[in-house]
């Protein structure tokens, strides 16, 4: 990472560069710069370092972007524009998730310079280079320069998606050998088609094997790529997919997680996918939606669901790993996972219209999946599966994106997990689909992003802060959890300062005996992991704020804690 004094060594060498270039940009902001203007320039300079093949680009803030004649630099000025590590770091957060790939790794400088003002600064942004083969969008729109102007990408995004062709691991040809292909797959094939493309119905009985994989760019020249050998090769085509080999699993477990029966399912998947969702157990569960007095019966998986979250694992699965696509059965839920990151980088991002995206790991075996409606676009087939879900008054899906290795899990559950809880996430028609999944992962002790949680505790939907984050008190009220809220919530600090002063009114106390006295008693709220600090926190708070306890002087543990005379 550069240092600050490389960065101001930098600063000097763009000064002094004739003209501005795409790959660089200065402005003056000396106190303000709007925050939807500095994501479409991290957009365009990202996009336009890759193209020229550099290894950053940079936004200059706080300095005019014409030479003065007489030094031949550009004059600095200063800016003021998000002064304090707290700004700075909000800054950094909105410039990850208003960008798709995120673009998580810009780095800030903040340069200190003779000629700037009291409390002003030169601010330098070292913005990486688009990801080869993918255009970075600011709110799902690339943007690119042209000269010192600001626009859309326009032609210049092919150019960079053109680049992942040469990484699109599906995309590779391999063979010229037609007779690689199962002739029930490639008919599977053409009946999906047909089915996404009606009109086209006459000359599809026309076209030969060749020419329906050419229509689908899964054959160049009638040589085969991976994808089409993945779609509707013969078992023994994964020979030629070189040192991999694909397949699909399905594993039956117990509720303890102990497997029962597998099945392993290969080549072609055009034809796996309908084997594997076969094995799937479909029984009929009763729940009670909200306004019915009587119980409805309905299947405990939908089908489009299953489909969409094993279709999506094919699509983006990274074969070059050599791993497998998995789905794991249990009494009342699905766990489907795939090897390789979540290109998005959160379901946020998905969720949010004005993010949406259409890049896939796989472009070459993606397009051809949705050509033939195997599969919608990421983000309308994600939300999809949300209000699928959400209509048929079960639990939202649950996905898992931060695992190390990068593997994405998705869960899907068959049964209601707690139906008053559901039931009221459904009917808060007031809020954003966002904000449902959010208040959802409240209850779930999953995290939740700082943005969200703001709006969440805009609504009144929860109380407290980081860990210790809960429902609050009219969602307890409304979905009968007024115990658990209670529990969350804990009992006022007081009540655990009145029990430290009767401890040590019995004598001096080591902190071993008041960690004995309130660890087991605190609210399930504040983690196991986490209680020694509290107690900790509490103890000080006592002595420096309270000024009603002290200590006898002694070190660390072998400190004894006293009530303060007066």
């Amino acid at each position: 990472m550069m240092t600050l004094t490389e960065a101001a060594d930098r600063l000097d060498e763009f000064r002094a560069m004739p003209a501005e270039t795409e790959w660089l940009d200065f402005k003056e902001a000396k106190h303000n710069f709007d925050i939807e203007e500095l994501g479409k320039y991290v957009s365009a300079l990202a996009n336009e370092a890759n193209l020229h093949e550099r290894d950053s680009a940079w936004l200059v803030l706080g300095v005019k972007d014409k030479r003065d004649a007489a030094t031949g630099l550009r004059p600095i000025v200063g800016s003021t524009f998000k002064n304090g590590a707290a700004a700075m770091n909000e800054l950094k957060h909105l410039v990850a998730q208003g960008t798709s790939p995120s673009h998580g790794f810009v780095q800030v400088f903040e340069v200190p310079h003779a000629d700037c003002g009291a409390g002003a600064r030169v601010l330098m942004f070292q913005i990486p280079p688009a990801p080869r083969g993918q255009p970075v969008a600011w709110k799902g729109h690339f943007y690119g320069r042209s000269g010192e102007s600001l626009g859309a990408l326009g032609s210049k995004f092919e150019a960079i998606r053109m680049q992942s062709a040469a990484l699109d691991w599906t995309a590779h040809c391999v063979s010229d050998d037609l007779g690689l292909l199962s002739p029930d797959a490639l008919e599977r094939g053409k009946a999906l088609y047909a089915k996404k493309h009606p009109r086209r119905l006459d000359e599809l009985q026309q076209w030969s094997a060749d020419r329906f994989l050419e229509e689908l760019r899964l054959s160049r020249h009638g040589v085969l790529t991976r994808a089409a050998l993945l779609l509707f090769g013969r078992q023994d085509a994964a020979s030629s997919l070189g040192d991999v080999s694909p397949r699909l699993t399905w594993q039956l477990l117990t509720d303890q997680d102990e497997p029962l029966d597998y099945q392993h399912f290969s080549l072609p998947f055009v034809v796996a996918v309908d084997d594997l969702v076969s094995k799937i157990r479909i029984h009929t569960v009763r729940i009670l939606p909200p306004g019915q007095l009587a119980p409805l019966e309905v299947p405990n998986y939908d089908d489009w669901v299953i489909r969409e979250a094993l279709l999506n694992c094919v699509a983006h699965q990274d074969y070059a790993l050599g791993g497998r696509v998995q789905v794991k059965e249990s009494t009342s839920l699905l766990l489907f996972s795939n090897a390789g990151g979540f290109i998005p980088g959160s379901i946020e991002k998905v969720l949010d219209a004005s993010h949406a995206t259409h890049l896939y790991r796989n472009p070459c075996l993606a397009d051809a999946m949705v050509e033939l409606g195997l599969i919608d676009t990421i983000g309308s087939g994600i939300k999809r599966m949300y209000r699928t879900q959400r209509d048929r008054h079960f639990p939202l899906p649950d996905f898992e994106i931060g695992q190390t290795p990068p593997v994405v899990t998705v869960r899907i559950y068959g049964r209601e997990i707690d139906p008053a809880f559901t039931r009221a996430l459904l009917q808060a028609s007031d809020l954003s689909l966002a904000e449902v999944i959010a208040l959802d992962h409240v209850q779930k002790r999953r995290p939740v992003e700082a943005a969200m949680v703001r709006s969440l505790r805009a609504h009144g939907l929860v109380e407290g802060r980081g860990q210790r984050l809960s429902i609050s008190g009219s969602v307890a009220r409304m979905t009968g959890q007024e115990v658990r809220y209670t529990l969350d919530r804990g009992l006022d600090a007081q009540h655990y300062k009145g029990l430290v002063l009767g401890l040590l009114r019995l004598g001096p106390q080591r902190r071993r005996q008041i960690n004995e006295l309130l660890r087991d008693k605190l609210p399930d709220s504040v983690p196991a992991d986490k209680r020694v600090t509290y107690i900790k926190n509490l103890l000080q708070e006592m002595a420096y704020r309270d000024q009603t306890i002290e200590t006898d002087g002694g070190q660390t543990q072998a400190a004894r804690w006293r009530i303060k005379e007066r």
